[in-house]
């Protein structure tokens, strides 16, 4: 009990000490030397509160210290270590978060933050030339921006810079159709929106208010901006680092004012990677977010909605959606978001706009960032050429490749990547994919013609199984074969996919009919020639089968190997019943089939008709001694006329049956005479 009271008084001492330091501080903010700990504060603030070392009143007073008064963190907090870029843009989130949870904190918390964030005192202020804007600063101080002023008209060259972004960025969301960010009233000295400037370890930050007025959850705000810009990461914007950077965060601060006019309480994921897409659409040439790239491009198995830093690096699904689509389509999901989860809308208006889900969308995103670097085509991400590339889980050269996991586990809305190369293997690339049954999965291939030239496709997993398998013929014609899984149940935890590859010969078959007759005599015996060819570089064993459907072939499969580049003729008899009607017919079928790989085969089907055998007057199918004396009897003793017609005795092909037919089919017989010309063969 003892113990428990000590703690007690402790942490209620602790919390004293906070809200003395928070409301002593003022906003005179950071020093040089403290510039990169209040980021790196942040995450360790964060961390201490998960484990329950510190209570939500303690972490958001500290947080709030920690963007404003880092000198002023105890001890533990003051870091020094290499940051992520993300980190230093950080501090807005952190106050939308405490804006949303401001019912839960104690009084004297919420009073303390209202003075720990009450907005900047500043000697000057400058009206930007749009109107919109007005830019609060200091020369001397904490917080002065540089005096220089080289066009001598009294307002320092560096805020009349960092107007003009501002009003770059507002005029660009203007014409997207995005809302103004709300008015604050006569805060700030008048309706414009305020600028400050602070010497700040961030690039920026946008801090949520009051009530916008409006019947949605809208917040007006104010911005904060560095007052210098010096010693943030590089980008390659071509007036320089320092106006690089104030850009960039001029675009992606005043993206959050505008998302404050529409809902504040979006997840944060959605919100950040949409403020930092919003970097390259108003400034295309800075590329500022390109520091955020290697979060994504090095751990593609993240879920897009995680909440963490990598946030920052999935301002590339923007540009996608944007490319691929149209850069209205943020606006709408903006639009919508007053009224539903932004999550939720977007799904909406892809489907309703384009006839696409927001998980095909995604799937065919992850494709696009396979093909950045050097595999780049030109046909993708527009500045794909200029990002890093996408982490590939597992790679093979050597086959075949047993079932196995991929490395990175995909957690929704994230993806893992099997890459395959041929390594002097000929044949057929065979790739098995089988997602946990416990996700939905979408499945593609990239198949690299060369190292940037790429055919994709998407293969149709089963949505009970979650498998799929796909074939890619002539394999060693190929650069290489990328496999991608792509978990698209969204928000769910990481889960694997498995796999399995091999490389086969490929088989082929070429085939056709020597003598493709389509008529034959009732009772023939008619050999049909099936030509079977291997056109490939080795031996392979054929299963023939014909038949047909009228019972006219004795129905039969044989097995023969044929040798490579080589051909064989199989004789197949065709026999239509003696007495079958004329004009009755039957479809032959004709077919060579691979052992090594069932999936080769070809077929020929023929058509063929029974016509009119001239001479075979006794209509068995032959001419021969007995159709002799069948003529004999029907010419000299009244006997039955020639079968099926009286037409059958006209040997002679002179449209009659007489004795000039019996001399005719007499030379035939026992002369070596010719059949008739008027018979089809």
């Amino acid at each position: 009990m003892k113990l428990a009271v000590k703690q007690f008084i402790q942490k209620i001492c602790f919390l004293a000490l906070v809200l003395a330091a928070v409301l002593a501080f003022g906003i005179n903010s950071i020093s040089a030397a403290s510039r990169g700990q209040s980021a790196a504060a942040l995450a360790e603030i964060f961390a201490d509160y998960s484990i329950g070392l510190i209570s939500l009143d303690d972490k958001v007073l500290l947080e709030v210290m920690a963007i404003r008064s880092p000198h002023n963190l105890p001890a533990k907090y003051k870091i020094d270590r290499q940051l992520f870029p993300g980190e230093l843009r950080g501090a807005t989130m952190k106050l939308v978060e405490i804006k949303i949870i401001w019912n839960e904190l104690l009084a004297s918390t919420q009073q303390a933050l209202s003075d720990a964030l009450a907005r900047p005192t500043a000697s000057f202020s400058y009206d930007s030339p749009s109107g919109f804007f007005k830019l609060h600063y200091d020369t001397s101080g904490t917080n002065a921006v540089s005096a220089e002023d080289l066009d001598t008209d009294g307002i320092p060259d560096y805020v009349e810079r960092c107007a003009a972004y501002c009003d770059s960025s507002y005029i660009k969301h203007f014409l997207l159709g995005y809302l103004a960010a709300p008015s604050d009233g006569s805060l700030g000295g008048d309706s414009r929106y305020d600028i400050y400037f602070e010497n700040s370890g961030f690039y920026g930050y946008a801090v949520p208010e009051g009530d916008g007025g409006e019947s949605w959850n809208d917040r007006y705000s104010y911005i904060v901006m560095n007052n210098d810009f010096i010693g943030f990461p590089p980008n390659n914007d071509p007036e320089g680092q320092v106006p690089g950077a104030a850009k960039a965060t001029a675009a992606h601060e005043y993206h959050h004012a505008v998302q404050f006019a529409y809902d504040i309480s979006e997840p944060t994921w959605f919100m950040e990677f949409d403020a930092t897409y919003m970097e390259d659409i108003v400034f295309d040439l800075t590329d500022d977010n390109y520091n955020y790239l290697p979060s994504f491009m090095t751990a593609p198995e993240i879920s897009l909605m995680e909440n963490s830093s990598h946030f920052y690096s999935c301002f590339i699904w923007g540009l996608y959606l944007a490319q691929k689509f149209d850069t209205s389509l943020m606006t709408a999901i903006w639009e919508g978001a007053r009224f539903e989860g932004i999550f939720n809308t977007l799904s909406d208006t892809l489907l309703s706009r384009y006839g696409w889900t927001q998980d095909s969308a995604f799937a065919d995103f992850v494709t696009w960032n396979y093909i950045t670097a050097f595999r780049n085509d030109n046909l993708h991400h527009q500045e794909g050429g200029e990002y890093p590339l996408i982490d590939i889980g597992n790679t093979h050269s050597f086959y075949p490749v047993p079932i196995q996991k991929v490395v990175n586990n995909p957690e929704g809305y994230g993806s893992g990547y099997v890459q395959f190369f041929p390594n002097g293997n000929v044949g057929r690339l065979t790739i098995e994919f089988d997602g946990s049954n416990s996700r939905d999965w979408a499945a593609y291939i990239v198949k690299s013609i060369s190292v940037n030239d790429h055919v994709i496709e998407k293969l149709e997993v089963d949505a009970v199984s979650q498998t799929a398998s796909t074939i890619v013929y002539e394999f060693e014609n190929y650069h290489s074969v990328a496999l991608i899984g792509i978990n698209i149940s969204e928000f769910s935890p990481a889960t694997t996919f498995k796999y399995s590859a091999d490389v086969s010969i490929r088989r082929a078959v070429a085939t056709s009919i020597v003598n493709p007759d389509t008529v034959i005599y009732s009772g023939d015996n008619k050999p049909y020639l099936f030509q079977v060819f291997n056109p490939t570089a080795f031996d392979d064993l054929y299963q023939i089968s014909y038949w047909d459907d009228s019972g006219w072939i004795a129905a039969d499969s044989i097995v023969r190997a044929i040798g490579l580049n080589s051909d064989t003729i199989f004789s197949v008899n065709v026999h239509p019943p003696q007495g079958t009607p004329l004009a009755n017919s039957s479809q032959l079928h004709f077919k060579a089939l691979s052992i090594s790989d069932t999936t080769v085969s070809n077929e020929e089907t023929l058509e063929v008709t029974t016509v009119l055998y001239k001479g075979d007057a006794n209509f068995d199918g032959s001419i021969s001694i007995l159709d002799l004396t069948y003529l004999v009897d029907f010419v000299f003793r009244g006997g039955g006329e020639p079968m099926p017609i009286k037409e059958a005795g006209d040997f002679n092909c002179d449209t009659s049956t007489n004795i000039l037919d019996l001399t005719k089919i007499v030379d035939y017989i026992f002369r070596g005479g010719s059949l008739p010309t008027c018979n089809p063969y």
